[in-house]
């Protein structure tokens, strides 16, 4: 008799694929969109069949399949597939669409409640470099090279994209707007309203002592004593609690969905933004704001969460040129 000898052996016995999920969507990774679009129409030939699923004609129509697309994915794709049978041929169908950048269809069918007026970006901030604030920069001009109304509004620094009258991107003062009166602040600009917590926490950026604060904290190791934590901790504690955390929660609550520049500086906050949002089953648009990434970085409990997911810059300006055209 085979004798497991501790938990992680119990919990992982049977289950030698583990890594199978992130090696095929490594292999989507670097796959054109043409390419997955075509695989995903070609796998609805299984719902269409009138004849019984059995494993041949599983079998056969996989073999078809691999024949078209032999150049787009390997063996290990098609043992994991056929393994999985019909249930799973028809589910990755739906499942292909978060890489059709295209059309918002899906997302409308999968969230019927789903209003395309604001949107949040969320990402890593805490141990970013710059905040958090390169990537979402980068986004919101993206989104303001649209037309729109003239709003009269305060200007908005877009960094190297020049000073900007806002069409979209919300700031300073209206962001407080609107958390307080959101369908007043919605009236004053073009939709969707681009939500950016890094202007709204500003004591990361204005506050010296929580910024010196918050360098400190990144020093701290396992060999710092206790009371070295004083007021450093404190001082953090009370900013993020009464200054940041509160606002940040309150526009992910009034957020229609979330635009996520996913990379490495993603930390507990944007997990629990994307729980949150999956709580209140609002999409959630990934955008791979780093060129150096791996789907094996990042925690697989999010991908069953993504609506549409944008594996480069160019690919995040085909979506936000879908938004801007949808009606």
């Amino acid at each position: 008799m085979k004798i497991i000898t501790d938990y992680g052996q119990f919990l992982n016995e049977g289950m030698k694929p583990s890594n199978e999920v992130a090696e095929i969507l490594d292999l989507l990774k670097n796959t054109s969109t043409e390419d997955i679009l075509a695989f995903r129409d070609s796998l609805s030939e299984l719902e269409n069949t009138s004849e019984n699923l059995t494993e041949s004609v599983v079998g056969d129509l996989v073999d078809k399949l691999k024949r078209k697309f032999y150049q787009v994915v390997d063996d290990k794709i098609w043992k994991y597939l056929i393994n999985r049978k019909r249930d799973f041929y028809v589910d990755l169908i739906d499942k292909l669409n978060i890489f059709d950048l295209t059309t918002l269809d899906d997302v409308f069918k999968n969230h019927p409640n789903f209003k395309l007026e604001s949107l949040y970006l969320a990402g890593g901030m805490d141990k970013a470099k710059d905040v958090g604030a390169g990537w979402r920069i980068v986004v919101e001009n993206e989104f303001e090279k649209y037309p729109g109304k003239s709003t009269g509004l305060p200007d908005v620094d877009l960094k190297e994209f020049g000073e900007v009258e806002p069409k979209r991107t919300v700031d300073g003062e209206y962001l407080d707007l609107f958390i307080e009166k959101p369908a007043e602040a919605k009236k004053l600009y073009d939709k969707p309203l681009i939500l950016n917590p890094v202007r709204k926490e500003v004591d990361r950026t204005k506050d010296p002592d929580f910024e010196m604060a918050a360098k400190k904290y990144k020093t701290f190791n396992q060999d710092t004593e206790p009371e070295e934590y004083e007021p450093t901790m404190t001082n953090i504690r009370t900013t993020l609690s009464k200054s940041i955390e509160v606002g940040d929660e309150h526009l992910v609550r009034l957020a229609d969905g979330v635009f996520l520049g996913l990379n490495t500086a993603a930390g507990a906050g944007t997990y629990g933004e994307l729980q949150t949002q999956s709580f209140m089953n609002k999409p959630i648009f990934v955008y791979m704001n780093d060129d150096t990434w791996s789907f094996s970085d990042f925690s697989m409990w999010t991908f069953p969460h993504i609506s549409k997911l944008m594996r480069n810059t160019d690919e995040m300006k085909t979506f936000v040129a879908t938004i801007m055209s949808y009606e």
